[in-house]
Formats: C-alpha cells, structure tokens, sequence
C-alpha cells in the first residue's frame, strides 16, 4: 500500500481530553505513513498522554508562528513558490499576490509571511484537519491556491457543530464546503447535524477510536466499597452535577457501600463542591481533578460501573460521541448513559449497560441499583462491552477505514 505524507491540522497541541487525535496520529505512524502536525497554538503540557512521548510527536508539531519579513522578501517567497511550484493552482494564486509588480500592497507579502509556518512545504498527499474552525483556516489557503495537490478532509467533533449556531455555522463553513474533499464525523447524530448546514455528498461516520490493547482490565479483589466513576470535563453538557443528585439518592436509600469518584476539571468544579458540601458526602465522593490516561485506567480498575448523565446544555449542544464510554467497557466496565446526542451509538442498551432518558435522576438510580445487586451482570455486561469495543472501536480497525478514505475517497 502506498505510504502517504499527512499533514494534521489542530487548534492545540496537545490537549489532555483529544486522547482520540495522538490515537489517530500514532496509528498512521505504526502503518509507515509520514505524519507532520500543525498546531494553531499550543496546547497544555502539565498533563501528557505517553503516546505523545513515546512516538516523539513533538518533534512531529509545527506551531503557528510569523516569519520576520527579510530584506528581500520578494526572493524570498519567489524561492519558495518554485519549491513547491507543482502544489500551487497557479490561477488562484495570481488573482491574489502579484509580486512581480512593485504596487503591490504589502498585505500580500504580509499574509505569506503570517502563513509561512505551514506554507513552506505543501507536498502532502493528504491534509486532515481535526475540528471545524482548522477547516476554516485550511480552507482560507486552498482558496489561494495552496496546497492544490492535496486531499482535504475535516473532522468535525460536536462543539463545532453547535445547533443554537447552525444558521452562523452555514455561513462560516461556506468556503470549507466549497474546498473539502470528505467530511467525517463521529456519530450518526453529528452527521445529521452537519447535513442541516450542507448538502456535500461526501460525508462519513468514522468514531474516534482507542488501542484496546492498552486498556486489558486487570481482576480486582473484591472491595469493601464499590466505586462509580465518571470521568470528563467539568461542564454541563457531561452532567457532573447529575452524578453527585443520582449518588445522593442512592445514599439517602442506604447504600452506604458507594463512593463517586469524579475525574476531569472544567467550569463546574465549584459547583459540585458545592453540592457536596450541602449533601454531606464529603467522604463518599471524590473530586480528584484532570488525571494521566494510565491513572483514570487505574480508577477504572478499581470501579464497578461507569457514569455518564449527559444532557443538552442551554446551548443544545450535547455530547456527540465520549470516547471515554468505549474506554471503559473496554475496561470491561457497564456503563450507564444519558439518550442524548450521539453517546448511544457507541455501546449496546441492555447489553453492555443501560440507555437511561435525560435528567431522569430515578431512572439512574433504578440501573444503578441493578448493578450494585448484581455483580454477576456486572461481569457479563463487561465482558460483552469489551468485545463490542474489540470489534467496533480499536485504532486497527478505524485505521484501515480512515486510510481506505485518504486512498479512494
């Protein structure tokens, strides 16, 4: 098979929560593709992920950055253009930059010198930028004639494709629509998102996916205390605070064996101390801030069910897939979720976990309470969620769809 140049474009590099695009990166690398990202800003790095250090992907980053413009910018740039003379729709180009006439304002020189940083080599086979505004800013240069040669693809992720926004979101991704080779997102529910702004006939349903080998659960002694977890970012749409009302209930019919444990830091961090503090469960529910991707492996080791009440946000938007829900039945952990957004496509109802309706904080104890009784569906459940994630949601089986897409697509 043919080994490709690939060129990521992000908003940040590296961010703690898109475990998905180092997964995604790491795997094309493992099947001998190049891969180079460019990263609009730099993202956090108190917290990261072993793959990223592993596979040395910051020697891989190019981060945004404007060149000083040279004495001779004029040669400068004309050295530059016959290096990539075969990557440039020569037509476009020239309806914008005139260089060789010595009116031209030095806006032109300006914005090549602004973009520098990622137009300096455009032979890539395939350009795929993770999340809606990167699509923006890549649409902007092929608008230009850059990278002419070069597949498109955009992945859309869910904040991007907000639906109080979708009238704005039309017109802001009018050009992308205009340049995109392929579009992917995560879920059936992101996709019908995308096509009440669209009608681009190339539009696939590609998950964000994980190495399930990395997540091979390991047998626990039985615990004085079960542990429900929850892990995700602090914010609305995740529903944390839901956790802490479902978990009081659960307290006040006596179910003193619990503990919450809630991993991931966000907005609402206040709040949910809060709300401990008012319930006196200072004891029973632990906030333990962001964690390492092996120390949430470790909680999830130690938990008996995963927990995630997902709502709509005042917003509308709500989450589109969590890859942290494959994560843990990969765990070989029951999940319990919300029918919101696009969560319930990525595990079996009554199988691999219970689909429970919004906000319905009874409904939530009620599957709770089932598990908690019964640790023989504890382990089936498990057992069926790790098999559908093996089969449905490894980095193996989503790289060979995403390479067949950059091949043939």
């Amino acid at each position: 098979m043919k080994k490709l140049k690939i060129a990521f474009i992000v908003p940040q590099f590296p961010v703690t929560s898109q475990t998905f695009i180092v997964n995604q990166i790491t795997d094309l690398i493992n099947r001998g593709h190049e891969v180079e990202i460019f990263s609009l800003s730099k993202g956090n790095n108190a917290i990261i992920h072993q793959k990223i250090l592993n596979n040395n992907l910051f020697e891989k980053v190019v981060y945004r950055f404007e060149k000083k413009i040279t004495s001779s910018p004029r040669v400068f740039i004309i050295k530059n253009l016959l290096q990539n003379f075969g990557y440039i729709n020569w037509k476009r180009f020239c309806k914008k930059f005139k260089f060789f006439n010595y009116q031209t304002k030095t806006f032109d020189i300006k914005y090549y010198f602004q973009h520098w940083w990622i137009l300096k080599k455009q032979n890539f086979d395939v350009v795929h930028a993770h999340f809606g505004h990167a699509g923006i800013f890549f649409a902007q240069l092929r608008k230009l004639g850059f990278f002419h040669q070069s597949k498109f693809i955009v992945t859309f992720h869910g904040y991007d494709l907000n639906p109080s926004i979708l009238v704005q979101l039309k017109k802001d991704y009018k050009r992308l629509f205009l340049e995109v080779d392929l579009m992917s997102v995560n879920t059936p529910y992101a996709k019908s998102l995308l096509q009440e702004i669209t009608d681009h006939k190339k539009i696939v349903i590609l998950p964000v996916g994980l190495n399930v080998d990395e997540f091979s659960p390991k047998i626990q002694e039985p615990l004085d205390e079960l542990n429900i977890l929850f892990v995700g970012r602090l914010i609305s749409l995740k529903g944390p605070d839901l956790c802490i009302e479902i978990f009081r209930l659960l307290v006040e019919k006596g179910y003193n064996n619990l503990r919450l444990i809630i991993i991931g830091e966000g907005e609402l961090n206040n709040e949910l101390n809060g709300l401990i503090q008012k319930y006196g469960l200072a004891t029973k529910v632990i906030l333990t801030g962001a964690l390492t991707q092996e120390e949430i492996k470790s909680w999830m080791n130690k938990s008996a069910l995963f927990l995630l009440p997902g709502i709509h946000d005042k917003t509308g938007r709500a989450e589109t897939q969590g890859l942290v829900i494959q994560e843990a039945q990969a765990m070989e952990l029951p999940v319990i979720i919300s029918d919101v957004g696009g969560m319930k496509y990525g595990m079996l109802n009554e199988k691999t976990g219970f689909v429970v309706r919004e906000a319905d904080i009874e409904a939530f104890v009620e599957k709770i309470e089932i598990l908690v009784l019964n640790p023989q569906l504890r382990r089936e459940m498990g057992k069926r969620g790790r098999k559908y994630v093996e089969d449905n949601y490894d980095s193996q089986i989503l790289g060979e769809k995403l390479e067949k897409f950059y091949l043939t697509q």
